[in-house]
């Protein structure tokens, strides 16, 4: 995975969702910031594209982000001041840390047996190798295979994506759903790329990472919001699910080292789960 590519995309992507927001409503001082930082991003892209992304990050931190910050420090702030307390939720639940811990373990294994971007490592780990589970029937790796990963940076990707969508969706669903969901999801993924790859339609031989397990999370968010459409606000939260895939989706076709085929299985396997798995607060 390409770091400067990703920093491209990223910051693209960050700042046009800016600029779309702070043109409906958000005032001129957001828009204008984000316009110099796409002018930016475009310029450098053109003098020199091996550093491109990491031009724009910066453009990206000193424009946007940190002004951002230092404003919502300031808005807590005057919200104190004035006795308003806000509540502050735990950054991580209990299930979602123990994947997270389980996901840095295996990298450690990885580092240990060799190194995480070497491929003899990754096959005695058990990557997701389509031929060999036709072949030798060695279906342990689809489970295996999403505990791997591919370099530090992947690992990392992976994780925060995590951290950002486990948390809520495990106090929706309860710690054992989740868990559930997260493997389902992530097994849903393998399985789709080895048939897939079957039929010839995706060209992926050798498959790590946790992302078809995130896109499954996804997914179980999108069908929950559609089973329960006519909540407040679901069809405002389902439009945000539409836009996470919609952005995966670009990302996969601008980077060739990315396997869509599996995040799009990981989606619709979570989608399914969605739709018949019951929220938390129906436990008995």
């Amino acid at each position: 995975m390409d770091l400067n590519h990703l920093f491209l995309f990223l910051v693209v992507v960050s700042t046009l969702f800016v600029l779309v927001r702070s043109v409906r409503g958000a005032g001129a001082l957001p828009w204008i910031a984000a316009l110099l930082v796409l002018a930016i991003t475009g310029f450098a892209y053109l003098a020199d594209r091996k550093f491109a992304g990491w031009i724009a990050l910066t453009a990206w931190l000193v424009i946007l982000f940190l002004p951002a910050l230092i404003n919502n420090r300031a808005t807590r702030r005057r919200l104190a001041a004035a006795g308003y307390e806000q509540r502050r939720e735990k950054p991580l639940t209990r299930a979602v840390a123990v994947v997270m811990i389980l996901n840095v373990l295996m990298f450690l294994l990885e580092i240990a047996q060799g190194g995480s971007t070497n491929p003899d490592t990754l096959h005695r780990l058990g990557e997701l190798e389509p031929a060999t589970i036709w072949i030798n029937c060695e279906y342990w790796r689809l489970l295996t295979a999403l505990f791997l990963h591919y370099g530090v940076l992947h690992l990392c990707v992976n994780l925060y994506a995590l951290s950002v969508i486990g948390p809520g969706l495990e106090r929706a669903i309860g710690s054992l759903r989740f868990t559930f969901c997260y493997v389902i999801g992530g097994l849903g993924s393998s399985v789709g790329v080895v048939l897939l790859r079957a039929i010839r339609a995706t060209g992926a031989d050798h498959l790590v990472g946790a992302s078809g397990c995130v896109m499954g999370l996804v997914g179980v968010w999108a069908g929950m919001l559609l089973r329960d459409r006519h909540a407040p606000l679901a069809w405002h939260r389902l439009r945000n699910i539409l836009l996470i895939v919609a952005l995966q989706t670009a990302f996969d076709l601008s980077t060739p080292q990315i396997s869509m085929a599996a995040h799009l299985s990981g989606l619709a396997t979570g989608i399914f789960l969605g739709l018949w798995i019951p929220p938390k607060r129906l436990d008995p």
